[in-house]
């Protein structure tokens, strides 16, 4: 090729190498957009429960709350709280984060060492694909270490109350049985065993939950001393009824109806963002597109000259 050609071909290869380098990472914020877009609809599906859960409710039974007398029947380690559980989620969260986005780095460093990865890792792109694999596998093994470490308590719980036709078939029923306490303490965690239950038991749950209404509304006094977790109650009538039925209870409405109201605006932001995340998805694909089809024109063009 002669010098003049040569100055002639240089410069649109080189515009090719840029098109191409800019359709490459129009297409990474296309796919980054797509999986952030992923994660909002995810969110709106999950917001309602984890904003009730800030609030110390639920919007159904979620674990089993002892009173103090059955605890001692408890073989295993007493599950906690709602919102100890939130902390936990934020805990491991951040730990999860913190370690795979540091790890991702001295895991990419340590391979870079190798000959092999050496001649693989030249290109930035290829150092992003392996510091994205190293992340996700070393979320992938924080998350596993997370659910099997609650999967042990969880598992233990499900065998003292399971049952398949009759709740008196459970461990949990046995023992309560054999226990000395009173009949509305034994109605109280009952009642939650059979909402629990999958499927749930809703003619079990609500013998023992008409209960502990009859109980409460005759003898208001000996009831609050039992010390039953208003917001379990709450959750149970909630579950069964739609509504509060107590004098107990029935003061959590209010706190419910401000969960509601924070639910239903993160919802509406949540739905902003989707639309927002979605929008510009499709414009960082079009003009992905746009430049790769650019590419194939001009590519054409220089063949058949």
């Amino acid at each position: 090729m002669s010098p003049i050609d040569d100055l002639s071909v240089q410069p649109i290869d080189q515009r090719l190498d840029i098109l191409k380098k800019r359709q490459r990472h129009l297409m990474i914020w296309f796919f980054l957009t797509s999986t952030f877009g992923v994660v909002i609809i995810a969110s709106l599906f999950l917001q309602k429960e984890f904003i009730y859960r800030f609030f110390d409710l639920s919007v159904h039974v979620q674990a089993l709350d002892l009173p103090y007398h059955v605890q001692e029947l408890v073989p295993f380690k007493q599950p906690v709280d709602y919102f100890f559980n939130l902390l936990s989620w934020f805990g491991w969260l951040f730990l999860k984060i913190f370690v795979s986005f540091i790890g991702a780095f001295l895991l990419v460093s340590w391979m870079k060492k190798f000959k092999f990865f050496q001649q693989r890792f030249q290109a930035w792109t290829q150092r992003i694909l392996a510091w994205v694999i190293s992340f996700i596998l070393l979320w992938s093994g924080l998350s596993y270490i997370q659910y099997d470490w609650k999967d042990e308590t969880k598992q233990a719980y499900q065998q003292w109350m399971s049952y398949e036709n009759n709740i008196v078939e459970s461990q949990i029923a046995q023992d309560l049985k054999q226990a000395n306490i009173s009949s509305t303490e034994k109605a109280y965690v009952l009642a939650q065993v059979a909402l629990l239950h999958q499927p749930v038991d809703r003619k079990t749950a609500n013998v023992y939950v008409n209960q502990l209404i009859f109980d409460e509304k005759n003898n208001p006094v000996q009831f609050k001393e039992y010390d039953f977790k208003p917001e379990q109650l709450w959750v149970m009538q909630q579950q069964l009824y739609g509504k509060s039925i107590t004098a107990l209870t029935q003061p959590l409405d209010l706190r419910a109806q401000q969960a509601e109201r924070v639910s239903q605006i993160v919802n509406v932001v949540l739905w902003g963002m989707i639309f927002l995340v979605a929008a510009l998805s499709a414009i960082l694909y079009i003009l992905a597109k746009h430049l790769k089809n650019r590419r194939v024109r001009i590519t054409q063009k220089l063949d058949d000259l």
